[in-house]
């Protein structure tokens, strides 16, 4: 074979070179291959099928659209606090440089782990100090090294071209923010054969309904059709628009026989359906996520959290170790962390329930309760206080079910009987009242769980009042009462609530509470 023949493919050393005609001269050669199915299978020709491109856009976007933020590790092991201030917050948060905001730069460097196995980005000193921007590289651009000896064994050099001038510099591990994948390889390189299978799939199910295979079929004749019969018949065929559904005229025992699919055709058409199973494991992504079908959970918020934890947990790993090993400087003091939560919300119902909780008790105070939910601070110094978790007795409960409220040890004085038992008589009136409305929105919102929610929250809100003036309790203490009653009806079954609610000891109980801290 002579020198050409090599050249364009015909065999020899070069046989597997794609031809002066192949398009992968336009795509990006240092990742691109030829496939076992004799496809081209680069970054760019891969995102031809929808589930290779979906299942990567969905982890580039889920770790791009999650806030990142830069905490302060508070002394004495008192938790962190958010340190919007380091110089680190605003690159991560908002723009790490003139060209990018945050969310795009994030889902670049999730696309060239996908693509190469890497990420890149030159480290810029400023007025942020030494990572003022992060600058990104592309991939096929950087040849990395690993030191073997010496004090900086295991640390990289980077080898990095310039695009233009084609002249190559050195940098340290210290100058180049950089992500790594498994064993410094893409998906994409393992993936090959697979999106290469997917792409001959593709093409050969785009030409058989180029041509028509499934569609009509041919008239088959015992014998020579005159012209007549040929006339009439072919004019029965062409139909005006409303007549399609008009019987056809079969000449001289002619039949009509559909055309059908090759067992070889049904089997090529089947794979491609394979291919979507095939695609969601090497990326990691749920199935039900790149058919856009329902998730076989329990539940939509199971399926979020278990794709969160399974899926995510480790990009959001990856980036998380990456820039408190490389970025920040003080990592006893500072670290980065995404807001995993941002995703797994839950049902409104749930989401409240779990705040009045936590408001209640001391996790919480009432303003970051409402942050959580993107609301406005109160200015009330009140809301900025943690609350201990009370239930009508005054006292911490012990469990999450609802208490039986018993009268204190101490009682009101012998002359005080009659206030006693006119605050009683409203504390029964107060819970008529409550079980009144709960089962008026109960019926009303039968069907509707967060709306059920809504008008409890904001029956609630509203009752604080109602049991300051009726029992002339303390605002506080009224608070304490309205979100332990709301939760209660939150976070089980409201059905239970009421009956617990209808009961004399529990009346007794909310006077006791209003009297006992009137006798305080």
């Amino acid at each position: 074979m002579d020198v050409l023949g090599r050249i364009l493919g015909g065999g020899g050393l070069l046989a597997s070179t794609p031809g002066p005609t192949d398009d992968h001269w336009y795509t990006d050669l240092a990742s691109g291959g030829r496939a076992a199915s004799g496809e081209w299978v680069d970054p760019n020709s891969a995102q031809k099928i929808s589930a290779w491109y979906r299942g990567r856009l969905i982890l580039a976007t889920v770790l791009a659209m999650l806030p990142c933020h830069v905490y302060r590790r508070l002394p004495n092991d008192g938790g962190s606090a958010l340190a919007s201030d380091h110089p680190l917050y605003d690159l991560l948060h908002d723009a790490p440089n003139t060209w990018q905001d945050s969310f795009q730069w994030r889902r670049e460097l999730v696309f060239n782990i996908i693509d190469h196995g890497w990420a890149y980005n030159r480290i810029v000193p400023g007025a942020r100090g030494f990572a003022h921007e992060l600058q990104p590289i592309h991939p096929r651009l950087v040849t990395p090294e690993q030191i073997k000896r010496g004090p900086d064994r295991g640390r990289y050099l980077f080898h990095v071209k310039d695009d233009e001038s084609g002249r190559t510099t050195v940098h340290t591990q210290d100058e180049i923010f950089y992500l790594r994948g498994a064993d410094g390889k893409g998906i994409l390189e393992y993936a090959r054969t697979s999106i290469g299978t997917a792409m001959a799939n593709e093409s050969y199910a785009a030409n058989i309904f180029s041509k028509g295979t499934l569609n009509g079929g041919h008239i088959a004749t015992p014998g020579v059709l005159d012209d007549i019969a040929a006339r009439r018949m072919a004019q029965s065929f062409v139909t005006k628009p409303g007549e399609h559904h008009l019987p056809k005229i079969l000449e001289q025992g002619s039949t009509f026989v559909p055309n059908t699919m090759t067992p070889e055709d049904a089997q090529m058409l089947l794979s491609r359906k394979f291919s979507v199973d095939d695609m969601a494991r090497w990326l990691g992504v749920p199935r039900q996520m790149l058919e856009n079908s329902d998730p076989s959970f329990g539940n939509a918020e199971q399926f979020d959290d278990s794709f969160l934890t399974y899926s995510m947990g480790g990009w959001l790993s990856l980036f998380e170790f990456a820039v408190n090993s490389q970025l920040v400087l003080a990592p006893k003091t500072y670290y980065a962390e995404f807001k995993r939560d941002a995703i797994v919300r839950g049902k409104f119902s749930e989401r409240m329930a779990g705040l009045v909780l936590a408001a209640g008790g001391p996790i919480l105070t009432r303003n970051e309760a409402r942050k959580v939910e993107n609301r406005n601070k109160l200015d009330d110094p009140q809301y900025d206080k943690l609350l201990e978790q009370q239930n009508i007795t005054g006292k911490p409960s012990t469990t999450g079910a609802p208490v039986v409220p018993t009268p204190p040890q101490r009682r009101p004085p012998a002359p005080a009987a009659k206030a006693d038992a006119i605050v009683t008589s409203a504390a029964a009136r107060l819970l008529a009242k409550e079980v009144a409305e709960v089962q008026k929105q109960a019926v009303r919102h039968a069907a509707d769980a967060d709306a059920f929610a809504v008008a409890v929250t904001e029956f609630y809100a509203g009752h604080v009042a109602r049991v300051v003036e009726w029992l002339q309790m303390a605002p506080d203490q009224a608070e304490r009462y309205c979100a332990g009653q709301a939760g209660q009806l939150l976070s089980g079954s409201w059905v239970g609530a009421l009956e617990t609610w209808r009961t004399a000891d529990y009346a007794a109980g909310l006077a006791a509470l209003a009297l006992d801290e009137e006798a305080a």
